[in-house]
């Protein structure tokens, strides 16, 4: 199965509770599977192309622990009790899975095992290492699409990690240096424009 196959089967209510319109994280990770590293971080990744109030902050979050995990050399993920627990509503997931099926489609189509040593476990740690920074990004307090790039970068590592794509993930990595750039330059733009007003 495919990954946009994946979390459209997830999210349509594969979860332990169809009805519910506001699955906990937990139920949602579980439901993913075992190559649950990378869907996660295609699912958590896509949410910051999309103005949804509050919601990067999350993807940020659980990004950040995946990136730890992915560092002590976990090869299975689990979620903190407190991050578990925590319900998402399952319209904004579904619309976010739906508005980037195409993309997923024509990037699954190129996308194929390749420089296999890029996606190893002991590359996995360096990668969460990149994943932790981007973490960080995802939170900062950039207003309406500052988790663009961050977030893009974050997609194509879980594609990459998932597919056991080498190509990809030098991408993403070169997409990560660039979000970082981009991010830390506007984090500063910002702070500049606070000083003066307030300074």
């Amino acid at each position: 199965m495919r990954i946009h196959e994946v979390l459209k089967t997830t999210l349509s209510g594969s979860t332990e509770d169809k009805s519910d319109p506001f699955p906990t994280l937990s139920s949602i990770v579980g439901a993913l599977g075992p190559r649950s590293f990378g869907i996660v971080l295609v699912l958590f990744g896509l949410p910051n192309l999309l103005p949804i109030p509050g919601l990067p902050m999350v993807c940020g979050v659980i990004v950040g622990v995946v990136a730890y995990q992915m560092l002590i050399g976990r090869d299975s993920l689990a979620l903190p009790g407190w991050l578990g627990q925590r319900r998402l509503k399952r319209e904004d997931l579904v619309r976010v899975i739906a508005k980037a099926e195409p993309s997923l489609l024509a990037l699954e189509r190129v996308m194929r095992p390749r420089l296999l040593g890029l996606t190893e476990p002991s590359a996995q740690r360096v990668i969460g290492g990149v994943l932790l920074i981007l973490a960080i990004a995802l939170m900062a307090p950039i207003p309406f699409f500052g988790g663009i790039p961050p977030g893009i970068a974050v997609i194509l590592l879980g594609l990459a990690l998932t597919e056991r794509d080498g190509i990809f993930m030098v991408a993403g990595v070169v997409a990560s240096v660039l979000a970082v750039a981009i991010t830390g330059l506007l984090t500063w733009a910002i702070l500049k424009s606070l000083v003066l007003i307030f300074g």
